[in-house]
Formats: C-alpha cells, structure tokens, sequence
C-alpha cells in the first residue's frame, strides 16, 4: 500500500525509507499518461557505462543535464558517482510535472494534484486510490470505483485548480534527497520547447524513459532532440539516451565529433536505444563546425 501524499509531504512527519519514497512515486500518472515511476538507483549499469568512456577519453564532465527525472532520486546517484570519479557531480535535472497541489475536496478527503490540477492520487480517510486504472479493476469491481471518484472529486478538483483558486498546499514532485542535494538543481521543464539558458551548457545529458515510441510519434521525438543537441557544450560532449524494458536498459551514449559534423556512437546497452538513428540523423549547430 502506497503511503498517501498527506503524510509524505507533512512537514512534521519523518523521512520515510528509500523503498517507501519509490512506491509513491511509482503509483503517481501524469497527465500525458506517463508514471513517475522510479526505484533508486536504478541506473547503477549505465551510470558506469558512461563513466568508463569518460575515463578511457580522459574526459572532465563539467554541468550535467538530466531530462525527465521523475522523483529525482536517480539524479542524486548519478551526481554523486560524478563526483566519486573525480567530476563536478553539478547536474540540473528536469521533469514537466515538478510542481503540485494537495487540496482538500471533502471533509476527510484530499487529493493530490499536478499544477494544472490533473489528480496525481485520491486520499480518502487516509486511504490511497489511485486516479488510474489497471485490468484486474475490472475484475474486482474497483473500475466503478475509480470512475466515480474521478468524476464526482477529480473533475471537481481540476476545475478549481485551473480557476485559480487558492485552495490547498503547494509541494513538490521530487524527492526530499534530490530537494536538498547540494549539487542537484531541479527545474521544469518540457523538452518540446527550445530553452535558451540551456544552450552552450551541458558536457553530458541523460534523457533516460522518455524519448521513445512508447509515448511520443516521430515528429515529436524529431522536435525534442534539436532541442537537446542544442543544449550540449559542442565537440566532446555526450549524450545518453536510454530506455528500461523487460528488465533490462536499452541505452546509447554518443558523442559529439572532434570536427563538430556529426554523432559518433562510444557504447551500446543491450543493442542501443531504438531512436538511435533520429540522433545520428539530428542536425549540429553550424558554428560548431571544425
């Protein structure tokens, strides 16, 4: 049973342990039907593939950029095994649903919200229901359930939100140990729209489960890595883009030529990630050009 987002965002209530925070997380839909779903550390395997490139270059990773972070709790791991090998560890790490509401709908019932208001988790009497839906509800009856409470307390919900109302409390969507980890910054942000401050910035981005055809069509990819080539620092810096899959990572780390022209691929993970040639295909900025 997930523990409800009253008691985790309590300002009074104690930390919870690691496997606690990761059911939260897991158990949390965002409104373009992605999960939050996380479990720390998670990516110990790739983490260590890029370090052996890194090292085998004689690279120094200066600000790093991690996309779609979910709880952040992967972005603490990878700042700190930054740092243990010798790196800055500064990383600023990005995800579209950072900011959230915990309102209260009805007396004994509050429901946890992202910031357009989308209902994130229903706390009913200190029980958790999940907005979502799996297949066995309709076994066990739960789809009525769920459709109800959607209904009479989302839509509700939503509606005030999105007028503004200044009803319930502010949180945010990440982990207490990402929140304050003191070379971890964490920022909104939607990798479909250019960010000018990010330009020039980053010697290595991670964009680990999200750019793939499980959730975006290929014209969306297309728009999401201009962006993030943009965002790299030019020749020698790296990319990581990464999928988990039936257990396993299906990732690949490339790297910005010496002459500025193209991706060059360092390494694979169980074969190399399926939109890897959408990278290789990407257009460089021209003034990187040797």
């Amino acid at each position: 049973m997930s523990i409800t987002a009253r008691r985790f965002f309590h300002a009074g209530h104690q930390a919870t342990s690691i496997s606690v925070e990761d059911k939260f997380f897991t158990d949390l839909r965002t409104r373009n039907a992605t999960f939050k779903r996380t479990a720390s550390d998670r990516f110990r395997d790739l983490d260590e593939l890029c370090l052996k490139s890194f090292a085998n270059a004689e690279a120094s990773i200066g600000e790093v950029l991690d996309i779609g972070i979910s709880s952040g709790s992967t972005t603490v791991a990878l700042s700190d095994r930054l740092r243990a090998a010798g790196h800055s560890g500064r990383v600023v790490g990005t995800d579209i649903a950072i900011e959230g509401r915990l309102v209260k709908a009805f007396p004994g019932v509050h429901v946890l919200t992202d910031d357009a208001g989308h209902p994130l988790q229903y706390d009913l009497m200190g029980r958790v229901l999940r907005p979502w839906g799996r297949r066995a509800d309709y076994a066990t009856g739960m789809v009525m359930v769920r459709a109800a409470a959607n209904r009479w307390i989302g839509d509700r919900v939503q509606r005030s939100v999105q007028r503004g109302e200044r009803n319930g409390n502010a949180v945010r969507l990440i982990s207490p140990r990402a929140k304050n980890h003191p070379y971890v910054q964490i920022e909104r942000n939607d990798i479909f729209v250019d960010t000018h401050g990010y330009h020039d910035r980053f010697g290595f981005i991670r964009a680990a489960n999200i750019l793939n055809r499980g959730y975006f069509e290929e014209a969306a990819l297309k728009r999401a890595i201009a962006n993030i080539v943009t965002y790299m620092t030019g020749p020698g810096s790296y990319l990581l883009i990464a999928r988990s899959t039936k257990g396993r990572h299906v990732a690949t780390l490339f790297q910005v030529s010496a002459n500025g022209r193209y991706m060059d691929v360092v390494d694979r993970s169980c074969g190399g990630s399926e939109v890897e040639w959408l990278v290789l295909e990407a257009k460089l900025p021209e003034k990187w050009a040797r």
